[in-house]
């Protein structure tokens, strides 16, 4: 009798497991699934500039440029060159940088060997400061945190469960900075950019 119930259980299953609606139901599921992230950044731009070409009627072509700070707020060339001013007068100020500083700052680059004030002369203060005790992760005696502006939700198969503020780790030893992190939501299925955009050029810093 118990084998018996087990083989109608488990024909019972299969079916329920192959058709089309289950399938669909795991599809949607995997896309609207995602999980914290951890990346080492490198780099750090106070501001990018992202190109697509798009395609436009009659076969023609149309370019389409955003400008975007850090933290994914929209930004304009007038904030750029406020900001590229105020690095000038910091290396004025500063005759003892090194040529490598003074390029990243020219840059608006934000990379390992960075000081603690070159980072917020372009990246601003951070949002949080943790200080690690006796040496945390690189090392690193202080921690700066800097969120995104915008707030994702972990999801598991569609439903929420609690929400993230994706944002960069910045770890700071004896003053320079060490290592940067990026934390962020990584969806388990990337969608698309959609029809039309046939070229996307990678996200560089503004000239």
């Amino acid at each position: 009798m118990g084998s018996e119930l087990f083989f109608y259980y488990y024909a019972a299953l299969r079916k329920i497991i192959l058709t089309p609606f289950f399938l669909v139901l795991v599809m949607l599921s995997m896309i609207g699934c995602s999980m914290p992230t951890t990346a080492i950044q490198g780099s750090l731009y106070s501001f990018t500039r992202e190109e697509k070409r798009i395609k436009s009627g009659f076969g023609g072509q149309k370019k389409s440029i955003t400008i975007k700070d850090f933290r994914a707020n929209d930004a304009y060339d007038e904030d750029i060159e406020a900001l590229k001013t105020e690095v000038e007068e910091y290396i004025r100020e500063h005759p003892d940088l090194s040529e490598s500083a003074k390029n990243n700052l020219r840059e608006i680059k934000v990379t390992q060997g960075a000081s603690s004030d070159e980072v917020v002369l372009l990246l601003g203060k951070p949002d949080k400061l943790v200080r690690a005790a006796g040496g945390g992760r690189y090392g690193a005696s202080e921690i700066w945190i800097y969120k995104i502006s915008k707030i994702r939700t972990f999801t598991i198969f569609i439903l929420p469960v609690f929400p993230v503020h994706e944002g960069y780790y910045l770890y700071f030893k004896d003053g320079a900075l060490v290592e940067i992190e990026r934390h962020y939501l990584k969806q388990i299925v990337e969608q698309s950019e959609g029809l039309g955009v046939y070229e996307s050029k990678k996200k560089e810093s503004t000239p």
